[in-house]
């Protein structure tokens, strides 16, 4: 095609070095016109290289142009040859060539240059990196203590196992040591989140391969790369043709990912552009925020928050119990124990999967944003639509909100920012009301008068706001300057930021106060 162009255009050059000026136009003219204007003495070889430049300057403007609104530079010079082969048509005459050329190079583009990128615009729309401060202050931090309290607790099981007669003590304790090993999930998902960190690029590859992902030159895969280079330069598409999603971000690097693109979300394109869109702003947002490194296609975080819950009842609660259900001679005591390990799974999931929530609805806000919420909302229904089993939209809860919750915040509910920026700190309280709820009866089962374990239900309290101090002032100081680092300085309602995360800090703040209140001495 191009050669084609070129011979074209060579061709039409030669005839111009060759023509002489009519009688018409040499009338017209004068015999004094300037030498320049005159093709009699106009050197040909000056033409050529003047015309041949003309056409040089409108490839490189008409390619840079199509590059600038997102199409590859590859693409961008197919469509470029493509039009001036149009222009070199054997109908046209120079004249009318010149004239084409000419324009193209005036002519202002038709259309507005492209949206700017998301990073040079305000990133008001981000909450707090709850996600990243679990990950580090919740597990990093938290991990050390939790080993010693379960090496401490496995300690006393295995002296029931092993010092005491066989019979009722070893029998129970053979059931909790069982239990008990299912308590170091918080270990289990660290572990899993260094795996996404420190192998992005394995973990990429078998993405591709799990889903059949591959490039594609559907002129839709095409469409929508072009808008996603847009907002990011770093991001690339593959395509599968798997209807079993829409789209989904996942690394192939430390600084590069990619967006996995599926057949719904082609047919999407075609019918709901707005809604496509905010499916792609989404996915956009999560690399932003850097979340593809631990949540996504072939994560092994959020793989194991999915299945945590199964084997904790399987190897945890199952086994106490049906030594409770079949008489067992201690089955009265691993009765208290069995309401403590039933809030085990609430209690460690409570802060995980509010993280990966927060992080879905800090995804969402983006999208919200750039398409508005009723184009996110069209996205979701059609989510909603998809094939799946009832299993995994049970497993899906743990990763993502309800979509029902979705539409709701991005419909401007629960207070709007507020809302959310309470969300985290709230869920600290409610993990600490889930220990307090069990604590009171487990005491009494174990023989305990109410007054002494309305004692113990307060010291637990005390304990447990101790163990998460570091929490808890990690969540106030995140909260109060995050406002600050998200600000946008030109923006007018730039204030407006700052009162939903003050309100929400506050309550981090108190309960961070009262942990102290268990070190003071009485009477």
């Amino acid at each position: 095609m191009i050669g084609n162009t070129l011979a074209v255009y060579a061709l039409i050059q030669a005839r111009r070095g060759t023509e002489t000026s009519s009688p018409e136009r040499a009338a017209v003219r004068g015999p004094s016109s300037p030498g320049p204007s005159s093709p009699s003495r106009t050197d040909p070889g000056r033409t050529a290289t003047g015309q041949g430049r003309l056409l040089d300057q409108a490839i490189d403007l008409l390619t840079e142009r199509l590059v600038a609104y997102g199409i590859s530079r590859e693409r961008a010079e197919q469509q470029t040859y493509r039009l001036l082969e149009t222009v070199f048509e054997p109908g046209n005459t120079l004249e009318e060539i010149e004239a084409l050329l000419t324009a193209l190079l005036a002519t202002p583009p038709a259309a507005p240059l492209p949206e700017p990128r998301l990073g040079g615009r305000s990133r008001s729309w981000m909450l707090p990196p709850w996600l990243w401060f679990y990950l580090i202050a919740c597990l990093a931090a938290g991990v050390p203590g939790l080993i010693g309290d379960w090496i401490r607790q496995a300690t006393d099981y295995w002296g029931l196992m092993t010092d005491s007669p066989v019979g009722v003590a070893r029998t129970a304790g053979i059931v909790l040591g069982v239990a008990s090993i299912t308590q170091l999930f918080p270990v289990l998902v660290l572990l899993g989140a260094m795996a996404s960190l420190l192998l992005p690029a394995s973990r990429g590859r078998r993405v591709e391969r799990r889903h059949d992902l591959r490039v594609s030159d559907n002129p839709v895969i095409e469409e929508i790369a072009a808008f996603v280079r847009r907002q990011d330069p770093s991001i690339a598409i593959r395509f599968s043709e798997s209807s079993r999603m829409l789209a989904r971000v996942y690394p192939v690097g430390w600084r590069k990912a990619r967006i996995a693109v599926f057949l719904p979300l082609t047919v999407l394109w075609r019918a709901d552009r707005g809604a496509a869109e905010a499916v792609l702003l989404h996915e956009i947002a999560h690399r932003r925020q850097r979340d593809q490194h631990v949540v996504g296609l072939a994560s092994p975080f959020t793989w194991l928050v999915r299945v945590w819950g199964p084997i904790f009842v399987l190897a945890g609660l199952l086994p106490i119990t049906l030594y409770a259900t079949f008489g067992g001679a201690a089955g009265r005591l691993l009765i208290g124990q069995l309401l403590v390990l039933a809030v085990a799974v609430p209690r460690m999931l409570l802060m995980p999967v509010m993280a990966l929530w927060l992080a879905e609805l800090s995804a969402d806000r983006l999208a919200v944003r750039e398409r508005g919420a009723d184009a996110l909302i069209r996205a979701l229904d059609r989510e909603r639509d998809l094939p799946r089993g009832r299993l995994r939209r049970a497993g899906g809860l743990l990763t993502h909100p309800p979509i029902g919750l979705r539409r709701k915040v991005a419909e401007g509910r629960f207070h709007g920012l507020t809302g959310l920026a309470v969300a985290w700190p709230a869920t600290l309280v409610v993990r600490l009301v889930l220990v307090s709820a069990v604590a009171l009866p487990a005491f009494m089962l174990i023989g305990e008068d109410a007054g002494t374990a309305i004692a113990h239900v307060f010291q637990s309290i005390a304990d447990g706001l101790a163990f998460d101090r570091l929490i808890l002032a990690g969540s106030t100081v995140l909260l109060v300057v995050w406002p600050w680092i998200v600000r946008t300085r030109h923006d007018d309602r730039r204030n407006a930021q700052f009162i939903p995360y003050v309100l929400a800090a506050v309550l981090p703040l108190a309960l961070y106060s009262a942990s102290f209140l268990g070190n003071v001495p009485t009477g």
